[in-house]
């Protein structure tokens, strides 16, 4: 449901900057448009298929921000500014367009005045799909069959953002006992007339329920009324994110992470890291002697940032990065005290290193590691050796994030910059294995077109 109703946005978006370019052409001639907008749409086209790519870097098609608020409207504001910058660009490069032989236009009042109606339409149109058919056609009502620590979190989650297209309509717990402040019954039947004349569309069900044979008659029966029943695994990955850790088991890993099913991607995904590190390189040499510079004026140490992080099948390896903490030791380290994570706000971040963290520069030097095959794009980030142990020794399952390269950015990245300690990098795991179960072409997209949001908005850390 979540992807069809970005993809619902995406054709709405699309019908929108059509309109918008029809109504340019009115309003540009100040007549009902004829050849002109025929002759100028598979132009504009190749400009709409990028205004997707726009919206959803700003954040436009994340539908859990997805609310009529000004923040909201601001990124419809950018996505203008973006778009129409690009089709200036656009309409730059290319040939002139041919009215007829002889007579050429460059449509620059046209493009601005799309931009002005085309995305004023979708300002409406979203303001009516956040008001209207987010909480009204497509929204879900979920059921939790069993309680425990993790559905909870969904539930608290739900009420929380509105926006994900669900509303808990209630809990099936076999003691009855209210646990949250919801409709609680023993058996899907009493919830279900508890509940009526609100239908049910989604059961997700509990690795304890699915133990109760008279709950499995029930759900047995609710086949044939067409209700979706999930289990609880499958649909805390589909609202967050991230696997749960009461599936980390040896049989569920062995029945969930099928590697060899991606060994084609895997290869093709080498190809990509190469020719995208081989244009980082180059941006590197660019940058160099400005970077090198400002990390000599503003503290006193080497340029390169060297240290061991542990890679693919625990191997070790040398990561590269410019220099953003002070060198405090004979080796350079800001390290006085031994092995820590770094923090929000670390004291031992200097003036540029705060500038190279937000916008990722210090990272760049990491092209060399994607081109001798020590990292990949992206993937799991690597970490060192000291913290893999005592990270391995609370949580054993945790060397499985090391089937993969460790990447530039990743899943984890795109939802939290840090993660400062041996709890909250157990919580990460939770997002590197959900993208080493389902990592694919789509899911890669979708994390290279935020870290695109990251960098655009000088967000890194």
């Amino acid at each position: 449901m979540y992807r069809f109703r970005q993809l619902i946005l995406l054709g709405g978006d699309g019908a929108m900057l059509t309109l918008g370019l029809f109504a340019a052409l009115a309003a540009r001639y100040g007549r009902w448009p004829g050849d002109e907008f025929w002759l100028l749409l598979p132009t504009f086209t190749m400009l709409f298929g990028v205004a997707p790519v726009v919206a959803f870097i700003i954040g436009l098609y994340d539908l859990t921000r997805a609310k009529n608020s000004w923040s909201f409207f601001q990124k419809i504001i950018l996505a203008t500014a973006a778009w129409t910058a690009l089709g200036i660009i656009y309409f730059y490069l290319r040939p002139p367009i041919y009215v007829r032989p002889g007579h050429a236009i460059t449509p620059k009042t046209i493009l601005l005045l799309t931009a002005l109606f085309g995305f004023g339409a979708i300002a409406l149109w979203r303001y009516l799909h956040n008001r209207f058919l987010s909480f009204v056609l497509w929204q879900q009502t979920v059921v939790f069959a069993g309680i425990n620590p993790e559905s909870l979190e969904l539930i608290s989650l739900i009420e929380r953002e509105p926006g994900l297209g669900f509303v808990t309509g209630g809990v099936v717990n076999q003691t009855a006992d209210s646990i949250v402040d919801l409709p609680t019954r023993s058996t899907l039947l009493e919830l279900t007339q508890a509940l009526s004349p609100k239908e049910i569309n989604v059961i997700a069900l509990s690795p304890s329920a699915a133990k109760e044979p008279l709950l499995l008659k029930e759900l047995y029966n609710q086949l044939f009324r067409h209700i979706e029943i999930i289990d609880l695994t499958s649909f805390y990955e589909k609202i967050t994110g991230r696997i749960p850790p009461f599936t980390f088991s040896e049989s569920w890993f062995l029945a969930n992470l099928r590697e060899q099913e991606k060994k084609m991607y895997d290869r093709f995904r080498i190809l990509v890291d190469y020719i995208l590190a081989f244009f980082m390189g180059l941006v590197c040499a660019c940058l160099f002697p400005f970077i090198a510079l400002l990390i000599k004026l503003d503290s006193r140490g080497a340029i390169f940032f060297r240290q061991t992080r542990v890679g693919r099948n625990g191997r070790l390896f040398t990561i590269y990065k410019f220099r953003t903490m002070q060198s405090l030791t004979k080796e350079g380290s800001a390290e006085l005290a031994g092995p820590r994570f770094a923090s929000v706000n670390d004291a031992r971040i200097t003036r540029v290193g705060q500038f190279l963290r937000k916008t990722r520069l210090d990272e760049l030097p990491q092209c060399f590691n994607i081109l001798k095959g020590e990292m990949s794009l992206i993937g799991p980030r690597p970490e060192r050796p000291e913290f893999v142990d005592k990270l391995t020794a609370e949580m054993p399952f945790y060397s499985l994030r090391h089937l993969l390269k460790p990447g530039l950015t990743g899943w984890a990245q795109i939802h939290r910059s840090y993660y400062g300690n041996i709890e909250e990098n157990l919580f990460k795991l939770q997002y590197d294995l959900f993208y080493l179960k389902n990592r694919g072409f789509i899911l890669d997209c979708v994390i290279i077109l935020r870290t695109i949001n990251t960098l655009l908005r000088f967000a890194g850390r």
